[in-house]
């Protein structure tokens, strides 16, 4: 379960294997500021048995399960125990990443496995949400005229998946930009597609598909290992680099940070401890769809610009 950051001496993990840097800048509020506290201490009783992350990572689906099940009720007892399980699995979802840089047990298989069971968790919950919606039809509304409420669902999921896929993606560009000093996602997938072969795993090819699809949608080409090449040149990264404690890019750190997947998932479980299920889907459908085009399309702009405001700054 490696993050999408190596460790380095400024993103080296704090104790209990939570880490830090632009990983942890980029992070949502709840995971820095209340989950991983929380796995810290789970880590540490961990650390004296024998139980590895990839046991923790296969749990959390059976919890996504029991949670997308409790959600198909209509009565907020029953949403709000469903929050809360899911919200365990989210805390999982920490402790399994934390424990595998603290037993230094991280492998590209593990984050492979990690990912799957992060889309399964998903999908079990969002099950449980169409079924829900399925049982107990919501009340129409201006919507009704141009999608259905099985519309508004997918578009709702649809910019989730939207939110996780662009967010991991930049994630490893700023980390690897500020941290290494230069664009590692070309040669992270490239590493990545050189070392399948005829042994390896679903997890590591499906890895590898999601590496690529990333690859098209922002730079706009499909993969090349021979070829391909970062559309971040040297003199952008070192433009960036200048950058790093500048308003605009603490700005892109902190919108990251509530605009990725586990940002996502935590508005769900608030909607459901509030009984405000259908509001927050609608949101997502409109709203939401919204706000991460917006930001995909500022970070494409700030990125593009760095060669720009280099030469401004020194005329």
């Amino acid at each position: 379960m490696p993050e999408p950051c190596a460790a380095t001496e400024s993103s080296t993990p704090a104790s209990g294997g939570v880490p830090g840097g632009w990983k942890m800048r980029m992070e949502d509020p709840f995971n820095r500021y209340y989950r991983y506290p929380i796995a810290r201490w789970i880590v540490r009783a961990l650390m004296r048995t024998p139980v590895t992350p990839n046991q923790v990572t296969l749990v959390q689906p059976l919890f996504a399960a029991l949670a997308g099940y409790l959600v198909t009720f209509d009565d907020p007892r029953h949403l709000a125990a469903g929050a809360l399980v899911f919200e365990l699995r989210s805390i999982l979802d920490c402790v399994d990443g934390a424990l595998a840089r603290a037993k230094r047990m991280a492998s590209p298989a593990g984050h492979a496995i990690d990912a799957l069971a992060d889309w399964l968790g998903v999908t079990f919950l969002y099950a449980g949400i169409f079924w829900h919606f399925h049982l107990y039809p919501p009340p129409e509304g201006p919507w009704s005229a141009v999608l259905s409420t099985n519309g508004i669902l997918l578009l709702a999921l649809l910019q989730g998946a939207l939110r996780s896929f662009s967010s991991d993606y930049f994630k490893l560009k700023y980390c690897s930009i500020f941290e290494r000093g230069t664009d590692e996602t070309v040669d992270v997938l490239r590493r990545k597609i050189q070392a399948l072969g005829p042994s390896s795993s679903f997890f590591a090819h499906a890895e590898v598909f999601i590496g690529r699809m990333g690859h098209l949608a922002f730079e706009h080409e499909w993969f090349d290992p021979e070829r391909s090449r970062s559309s971040t040149g040297a003199d952008q990264v070192k433009q960036l680099i200048r950058e790093e404690t500048s308003p605009l890019t603490r700005l892109i750190g902190a919108l990251w940070a509530i605009s990725n997947g586990d940002a996502f998932l935590s508005l769900v479980v608030l909607t459901l401890l509030a009984d405000q299920l259908w509001l927050g889907q609608v949101f997502f459908a409109t709203g939401g769809v919204v706000w991460i085009v917006a930001v995909i399309l500022l970070n494409g702009w700030f990125l593009r610009g760095a060669s720009r405001r280099g030469k401004l700054a020194v005329a």
